[in-house]
């Protein structure tokens, strides 16, 4: 179909770019921005805020793509930016924080928050960190100070990766290894069988849960949206007419879901309180990007944020009616 044609090009050429910039950085390291020599160790361990404080200012507004977007379940209800190095705080007034050190900024993929003091994420090892390549499933309790391995460490990266919004023990990971399921908070997984869903993690683009039914699962693919009803058991094609970019579930909030859609019917962003069986836009489209991640603000029913693959981040609190633009291509803007 026409849709899946043009969707597929965009795709292509959107995660293509993001993965190679990925996999650059991992085999690189942290270069020295004087000599472009790697650094040992011992020289990464030296804290950016000593030695580098003019350099460090400058980063602490910009940032290498969108791996994670998530508000804080708890007051402030912070926006949070997991990035290729490490997690932003970003208050409302646009004021932005990079949390922890360098030994703990690592390439969070899939970041998001498990509980209002828990943060949970998969992806790779800061280049000063002596943790496993592929991280696997890693939690904070300190607000990005610190990390720890908690499963599947030098196993999996998760870069779909889904928490339910209403029971936050029951997880989902897609890897390359396959499709992984946790119902005890991500400290042990099951991989699940997955039947009927497309073989190849890369033709799958997002997977969101149902915040109350756990169970029930929709997944954006490549040829269209699948949906499960049992855990991620067994999958049958939803339509072939539309897909998801990216989705999102709102906090305790059952059917309530935010996604970037393309297809014959919808496109764009927009919101369904009837887990996608219908939509209603939310004023967000673009031509040549796509909404890479998406947060839910917890307790503001019309406040969303959401971050492209090209790295611009926008913000809503009145459902879409106006929309704020917070960073463009990796750079805050600060009014």
């Amino acid at each position: 179909m026409l849709f899946r044609r043009n969707i597929n090009m965009l795709l292509i050429v959107l995660l293509l770019s993001l993965l190679t910039a990925c996999a650059q950085g991992e085999e690189q390291g942290i270069e020295n921005e004087q000599t472009g020599e790697v650094e040992n160790d011992a020289e990464v361990e030296v804290d950016l805020e000593t030695e580098h404080q003019h350099e460090h200012e400058k980063k602490e507004t910009m940032f290498q793509h969108v791996h994670g977007l998530a508000y804080e379940l708890s007051e402030p209800y912070d926006l949070h930016l997991g990035t290729h190095h490490g997690v932003f705080r970003i208050n409302p007034d646009n004021v932005w924080r990079w949390l922890g050190t360098n030994k703990h900024r690592h390439d969070v993929m899939g970041f998001t928050f498990l509980d209002e003091e828990t943060m949970i994420s998969s992806g790779h090892p800061s280049e000063a960190s002596n943790l496993k390549n592929p991280i696997g499933v890693i939690i904070s309790k300190d607000q990005a100070e610190t990390w720890e391995p908690i499963a599947l460490h030098g196993e999996v990266d998760f870069h779909t990766f889904e928490v339910n919004a209403s029971q936050s023990g029951v997880l989902y990971g897609i890897d390359m290894s396959g499709f992984y399921r946790s119902e005890d908070f991500g400290y042990n997984w099951e991989l699940v069988r997955a039947k009927g869903l497309p073989e190849n993690p890369q033709d799958i683009y997002t997977l969101v849960s149902n915040p109350g039914q756990p169970s029930a699962l929709l997944a954006g693919t490549k040829f269209g949206i699948y949906q499960s009803d049992d855990g991620g058991e067994t999958w049958g094609l939803a339509t072939d007419e539309e897909t998801l970019i990216s989705a999102k579930a709102a906090y305790e909030q059952e059917g309530t879901i935010v996604a970037y859609v393309q297809g014959k019917n919808e496109n764009g962003l927009v919101k369904s309180t009837d887990f996608g069986s219908s939509w209603t836009s939310l004023n967000l489209q673009f031509d040549d990007d796509a909404v890479a991640h998406i947060a839910v603000h917890p307790v503001n029913e019309g406040e969303f944020a959401v971050g492209t693959f090209k790295g611009d981040l926008y913000r809503t609190i009145d459902n879409g009616v106006n929309w704020q633009v917070i960073a463009k291509e990796g750079k805050s803007i600060v009014d």
